[in-house]
């Protein structure tokens, strides 16, 4: 048997109830009704763009390198990925056209 909640209790004994003294207004025909404007769906902030990402421990001392090289560039992490991966990707392509 499931525990009686005691909020919803408390909840539910002290709203008061609601008096119906008149008869509910008929709803207008469909004709007449008013078209109410319809809003336009956001445009997301990250539309278009695919996340790339990375989980570390709590005690990697990258976690605090990635925190100061952010104070000290005045990137954000996004920014701190894209230029190091286009460092390692240089240093790729140059390992490539010496042969190593």
């Amino acid at each position: 048997m499931k525990k009686p909640n005691p909020l919803l209790a408390a909840m539910m004994s002290k709203e008061p109830e609601l008096e119906v003294t008149a008869a509910p207004a008929a709803p207008k025909p469909a004709a007449k009704r008013a078209q109410a404007p319809v809003a336009e769906k956001p445009v997301a902030k990250r539309a278009g763009q695919k996340h790339l990402g990375a989980y570390f421990d709590k005690g990697d001392p990258i976690l605090e390198r990635v925190a100061i090289l952010r104070a000290r560039l005045d990137m954000n992490n996004s920014e701190l990925i894209e230029h190091a991966l286009h460092e390692l990707w240089r240093r790729h392509e140059a390992g490539r056209a010496f042969g190593d």
